[in-house]
């Protein structure tokens, strides 16, 4: 993709990225995805070397979102011509106003699915990105999380173990999708005045995939979700909460699953957290500690749909 310097008396006609997500309705993650993959646009630079998009570049970002929306795919039209994109919009069936599920109607999960796990096997680091970010477009978040993103860590984890894939797949993988979760969970998490929510991993659980996207799912249920990161000791994560005033803690679980160190961990916090807290603990490893899950009155999270169901009680509660 080329990138030119920007005349400085040219700048005033050309558009930050904060400027094209707000008008556009794409993420910043989506834009430079398709820029990166397809050379859908090609953003100049300033002096500063910030990236910025003309007001073509902006309708054509509209024009691709729409094409997206009626069933293209996004790498048979992003470098099509502007007069050629309009034409194709116009003797397509418009795009639907969409709801959740209707998005989801629109693009089956399996078709995502298979892009994201082919870029794995071929550790296409980019591919995945954009596999992800074109998920992410037509996908309600949900779906994209439980269909696309856990069922993807399973079958790699599925691969690995009988030697399908190597380690080299899970690490790619896992590195792309750290990012992506991490820009998703920052850019979602706008619900300042609901009730807290603190999300993290206990000391020696290093995999966070799954509490970043338990972070998500909180945030989407209205929560002002607080992540602190992986592999947190339990004076740390007791300590956050009560300086924050949260009285809603979720730990992700993931692996080992059978750390010896990690009952005595959680019984340590139960103690140092308020009588009234509520203890949510899921995750792949949670089933190997359920008799410390028990002994310290935490609530066994399956699954991110009974994350949800959860907080939706919780939140249903007199405070």
């Amino acid at each position: 993709m080329n990138k030119t310097m920007l005349p400085d008396n040219d700048i005033d006609s050309i558009h930050p990225i904060q400027v094209v997500v707000r008008r556009t309705g794409l993420s910043a993650d989506v834009i430079r995805a398709w820029e990166r993959r397809y050379d859908a646009v090609s953003p100049k630079r300033s002096p500063t070397s910030r990236r910025l998009y003309s007001n073509d570049d902006v309708e054509r970002l509209l024009l691709l979102r729409q094409a997206t929306q009626t069933g293209r795919r996004i790498g048979d039209v992003a470098r099509l011509p502007l007069p050629a994109l309009k034409e194709l919009l116009a003797t397509d069936t418009p795009a639907p106003q969409y709801t959740e599920t209707k998005r989801d109607q629109a693009q089956p999960p399996d078709m995502h699915l298979a892009a994201c796990m082919t870029a794995v096997r071929s550790l296409d680091a980019r591919g995945l990105e954009a596999a992800l970010a074109e998920a992410a477009l037509v996908l309600s978040t949900p779906t994209l999380l439980e269909n696309i993103i856990s069922e993807l860590l399973r079958q790699i984890g599925d691969g690995w173990r009988i030697g399908d894939l190597r380690a080299c797949h899970e690490h790619l993988a896992s590195a792309q999708l750290r990012t992506f979760l991490g820009h998703l969970a920052n850019h979602s998490n706008m619900h300042g005045n609901g009730p807290g929510l603190l999300v993290t991993t206990p000391m020696g659980q290093q995999h966070e995939l799954g509490a970043l996207m338990a972070t998500i799912t909180a945030t989407l249920g209205g929560w002002n979700s607080l992540y602190l990161g992986p592999n947190i000791p339990s004076d740390e994560i007791a300590f956050a909460a009560i300086e924050k005033k949260i009285r809603v803690v979720a730990l992700s679980i993931s692996y080992p699953a059978d750390d010896p160190r990690l009952p005595e961990a959680l019984h340590r916090l139960r103690r140092q957290l308020p009588a009234d807290s509520t203890l949510l603990i899921g995750g792949a490893a949670a089933p190997g500690y359920r008799l410390a899950l028990d002994e310290i009155g935490a609530i066994y999270i399956p699954d991110l749909t009974s994350l949800s169901a959860h907080l939706d009680q919780l939140r249903s509660q007199p405070q």
